[in-house]
């Protein structure tokens, strides 16, 4: 029979532990943004049920049956959820939470806490793998101090009720164990940390490719003029930018693009060919984009932090000529955009090196805009007034170049424009499409009209062209220096072919207004904001993305660094000081020694940890000796205790054998071994007890 068969139940409350316990379980599972709310609405309604009935429970608390129906509605609702097409872990969460808070209600005696704890963990193991909050790590190490405390008080009171004094419990739970439980808390939170740097990981979770919610950010397959005004009220951030080498352009010149498209309506864009092929390569190693130019030195490295995103689309800031991260699978289509499909719900991080310098005015002077090979669609037209017509050629009428044609419809297009996120909504009746309203009403409207009239101009002067979507402008994240873009930074632009000079970005949106406001950057939500985003940029980067291969490019840093203190670099020697000396024997010591030397340094201070803490562990539960000498003694005589008994029960079972005064003294040296062991009392002196005790058997 196992241990706990004998343990006694306890019918006290819970402690209030338990209660923070199922509580903090839930909200690391609530800060996924994947449960729903009636889920957590009913669990809250549960702890809170729990935390008013805890000292004085109704009688359905303490019924079998009601439990019992409980939890099969539980397991009702989840299969409900599975047919209805929810994922399995998504399931699961959801039967974690309720079961969790429907034994924290459970009123009924209990032999252990096991169950209740094994329910919250669960919740937290789900949780790591669907969320990369920032809220996370204050709730784990929160959640790992109280699940300790609420089985230590379990266990004490337990004990105390199985040795026959029940009260002795309340002078063991102390503040001061209350402190070592916290501090071996954050001892084990340590010691994970330790772990993490040395044990080699995978980059993608086991649960995460359950998937997570898709961030809105309008990148799709078409686009229909009117979703960027909705876009663009979207504070969302969506990508945040470290450049590595290179300078990126102001804010007014920063673009990144997506997708383009080339077919027109007159309502709606998309690609004429859907078509997409795998760049061939691995691209943790790094891919280079087919059809791009292959050995040529970028002028702008930069790596991005990608949100969730529809299709998977990824962005540079130019012509992309190498591209490498932990993305998957690297699709491009006929237009030149790039794809992650099998990162597309979740956030990845890359590093592309792009040709990002537009050519000036000087040099396309020189070159002539023409269509590659195949692209008709990047002259058709629509069905449109003929007046479109006449406006373009009035527009170009006098220049004598391709790129000057362009620049008179873009420029036209910014001073007579006006930027507006609420264009003129459509008159009943009207039947002219968008593009004509815009063009021929008041030219006020947002990114997408303007593009697409520039498009519509520009085919009509003869200029193949075709609309981009992207992001532009952003805001410098200064904590972190880095470029955040949110849903509002969401831009259409204009592309034309030229021969020599390839793709050419046009922007005829008005940019005074079109770049988002971003209120006073020195006030204090602003500087909150920013330390929020860089605080989770960091998250990721060095937690929740960091794989083997930053482990092992962690390590030779580390290996690296202490080289140079060695050496007594100038920049590092300060940091060693009066230390120095001795470890310059280790000078020459290669990389891998090093690290395999500090691994074991590691190992040996887990074990004098491991060691330390039984020994702690034995000087709290070793039998004090006046009471272990009464032990022995007996067992001489085959009087021997039972683990069945409590140590009262034991006293009078042998008293019989002792006579009066063996006892009275084995009585005395019990109640002292009782007080001492769970009353928190000091240890006495027993030599007479136990003098009296061994007269006693002798006779």
């Amino acid at each position: 029979m196992s241990r706990l068969s004998f343990r006694a139940a306890l019918a006290t409350p819970r402690p209030v532990s338990a209660l923070a316990l199922v509580a903090l379980s839930s909200a690391t599972l609530g800060i996924t943004g994947q449960i729903p709310a009636p889920i957590l609405a009913l669990q809250a309604t549960l702890i809170a049920a729990a935390a008013v009935l805890r000292s004085a429970p109704h009688a359905w608390q303490q019924r079998a049956s009601v439990l019992g129906a409980g939890l099969v509605g539980i397991v009702l609702l989840a299969i409900a959820e599975i047919l209805a097409g929810e994922s399995l872990t998504l399931c699961l969460a959801q039967v974690a939470i309720l079961a969790s808070g429907l034994q924290l209600v459970d009123a009924r005696p209990r032999r252990s806490e096991f169950l209740l704890v094994a329910l919250a963990l669960l919740q937290v193991v789900l949780a790591s793998s669907l969320t990369d909050s920032l809220l996370f790590p204050p709730l784990l190490m929160a959640f790992l101090p109280t699940c300790v405390w609420t089985l230590l008080v379990h266990t004490l009171r337990s004990e105390a009720l199985e040795a026959g004094d029940p009260a002795a419990a309340g002078g063991a739970i102390t503040p001061g164990l209350l402190a070592v439980t916290i501090a071996a808390s954050a001892i084990s939170l340590l010691l994970a940390l330790c772990l993490f740097f040395l044990l080699p990981r995978m980059r993608e979770g086991l649960v995460r490719a359950t998937g997570a919610p898709v961030a809105s950010s309008g990148f799709s397959d078409s686009v229909h003029l009117g979703n960027h005004g909705r876009i663009r009220a979207d504070p969302t951030v969506m990508l945040r930018i470290q450049t590595i080498t290179g300078t990126p352009p102001e804010r007014e010149g920063a673009y990144w693009r997506g997708l383009a498209f080339d077919r027109f309506d007159g309502r709606s864009w998309s690609a004429s060919v859907s078509a997409r092929t795998v760049l061939p390569g691995d691209p943790a190693i790094g891919v280079a984009p087919a059809g791009r130019a292959r050995g040529e030195a970028p002028d702008l490295v930069q790596r991005i932090l990608r949100e969730p995103m529809p299709a998977g689309v990824l962005f540079e800031a130019g012509e992309p000529l190498h591209l490498h991260g932990s993305t998957g699978r690297v699709e491009r289509d006929a237009a030149g955009s790039l794809y992650a499909p099998q990162t597309a719900q979740a956030r990845v991080r890359y590093v592309v090196s792009v040709r990002s310098a537009q050519p000036p005015d000087e040099a396309l002077a020189r070159d002539v805009a023409s269509a590659p090979p195949g692209a008709g669609t990047l002259l058709a037209l629509p069905s449109l007034a003929p007046e479109i017509a006449q406006r373009a050629a009035a527009l170009v009428a006098g220049e004598t170049t391709d790129a000057a044609r362009a620049r008179a419809i873009e420029r036209w297009l910014r001073s007579n424009g006006r930027y507006s996120t609420t264009p003129t909504p459509e008159s009943p009746g009207d039947p002219r499409s968008p593009v004509e309203r815009f063009l021929f009403d008041d030219l006020q409207g947002h990114c997408e009209y303007f593009a697409t009239a520039m498009v519509v101009l520009a085919r009509s002067a003869g200029l193949p062209a075709r609309l981009v979507t992207g992001f532009a402008g952003g805001h410098r994240n200064r904590v972190g220096d880095f470029i955040e873009l949110t849903g509002s930074d969401a831009h259409a632009w204009v592309e034309i072919p030229f021969r020599d000079h390839g793709w050419v970005r046009f922007d005829p949106t008005p940019p005074d207004l079109r770049l988002a406001a971003g209120g006073d950057p020195d006030s204090m939500r602003e500087r909150l904001a920013e330390l929020r985003s860089a605080l989770e940029l960091f998250w990721f980067q060095q937690v929740i993305d960091f794989d083997r291969e930053r482990q092992v490019g962690a390590a030779a840093a580390a290996v690296q660094t202490v080289r140079g203190w060695l050496a007594g670099d100038d920049d590092t020697q300060g940091a060693v000081g009066a230390g120095r000396d001795w470890l310059l024997r280790l000078r020459e010591l290669p990389a891998a020694p090093a690290v395999v030397l500090a691994s074991l340094l590691v190992l040996v201070g887990l074990a004098a940890l491991v060691r330390w803490a039984r020994r702690a562990r034995n000087a709290a539960t070793r039998i004090p000796p006046a009471y272990a000498r009464a032990l022995r003694l007996l067992a001489r005589h085959d009087l021997l205790p039972s683990p069945t008994r409590t140590p009262r029960v034991f006293a009078r079972e042998v008293a019989h054998a002792l006579g009066p005064a063996g006892a009275a003294a084995f009585a005395a040296i019990t109640e002292a071994y009782l007080a001492e062991r769970y009353g928190g009392r000091p240890p006495r002196p027993a030599s007479n007890e136990l003098r009296a005790l061994r007269d006693s058997l002798r006779k």
